[in-house]
């Protein structure tokens, strides 16, 4: 049996060049992620201001001692 001829064929199967493909893009778009997130500065950072309202309840030590208070 001649392995030589079995393992010289992978290059011709168009399966592969799509696996190869797919595979070389996903690395290429997961580097282009990382440097974006990694360049792009935060917009969020400075421009919420400290008094918004949280949607959550407060927590019981911030609640008042007083049921009837809101």
């Amino acid at each position: 049996m001649n392995t030589n001829t079995i393992d010289a064929r992978w290059h011709r199967v168009p399966e592969v060049w799509l696996m190869v493909a797919l595979l070389g893009a996903a690395v290429a778009g997961s580097l282009a992620l990382a440097v974006t997130a990694v360049r792009h500065n935060d917009q969020l950072r400075g421009a919420v201001p400290a008094s918004v309202a949280s949607p959550l309840p407060p927590s019981a030590a911030a609640r008042p001692a007083d049921d009837a208070t809101p």
